[in-house]
């Protein structure tokens, strides 16, 4: 087995050479051929190379597992991630979607027209949004533009009548809503503690849904006390 050190340093390796970049930047002038060197390297495709090939190095090649034993690994890997990543992918282009038809700006004018308030307006199109994708970064994100374009004044460009915290609050109870089989979340649930799909809708669904409406109404409780 690799030493406890080893073990901590290699999933590190992206994250130590995307920071050492953003660091470097601040003293390389742009254009020139260390700055291009630098931030080659600390691009995350290339980070996340080079610590795919330390883990082959230390986890297969120095151990002396060879080249079978380290795509072994990897299969098995792959095999543990690939319908949480397929799931978020498909949850993206989902994502794109809703956008490229107009849906979501549809959903918002709905909401918008109503007399409802502001923060229980950015809950439900995230709910929708969210119930539409199963993704919940999707949806906050995805809502979040729609609730800014039906709140922001075009003149100013500020929020009114909001409180952006509040706003964003809202929005974030909303995308923890009602988790489903489109939900990355809702599959790594069920494959680390192996429930049923009807157990983990059960458990897992009931757990985000209570955070959901728990956060909901804080967030109107600290609206009424705050102003």
């Amino acid at each position: 087995m690799p030493s406890f050190g080893i073990s901590i340093f290699v999933p590190l390796i992206p994250a130590i050479l995307m920071i050492a970049a953003t660091i470097a930047n601040v003293w390389l002038t742009e254009g020139t051929t260390a700055h291009q060197w630098v931030n080659f390297f600390g691009s995350s495709p290339v980070a996340v190379t080079v610590a795919m090939f330390a883990a082959f190095y230390f986890f297969a090649i120095r151990p002396g597992r060879g080249v079978a034993g380290a795509m072994n690994g990897f299969a098995e890997g792959v095999k543990a991630i690939a319908m949480v990543v397929l799931i978020i992918g498909a949850g993206g282009a989902l994502k794109q979607v809703i956008i490229d038809t107009g849906i979501g700006d549809y959903i918002g004018s709905l909401t918008s027209a109503t007399s409802i308030s502001p923060y229980i307006m950015a809950w439900l199109i995230t709910v929708l949004i969210r119930l539409a994708t199963g993704q919940g970064v999707v949806s906050a994100m995805t809502a979040a533009g729609i609730i800014a374009a039906a709140l922001m004044d075009p003149a100013t460009g500020q929020l009114v009548g909001v409180d952006p915290a509040l706003l964003v609050l809202a929005t974030a109870a909303g995308s923890n809503t009602l988790t489903h089989v489109n939900d990355a979340s809702f599959w790594l649930f069920k494959g680390y503690f192996d429930p049923s799909v009807k157990d983990t809708l059960k458990t897992w669904g009931l757990l985000e849904l209570c955070n959901s409406i728990v956060g909901l109404a804080m967030v109107m409780l600290i609206s009424v006390l705050v102003g």
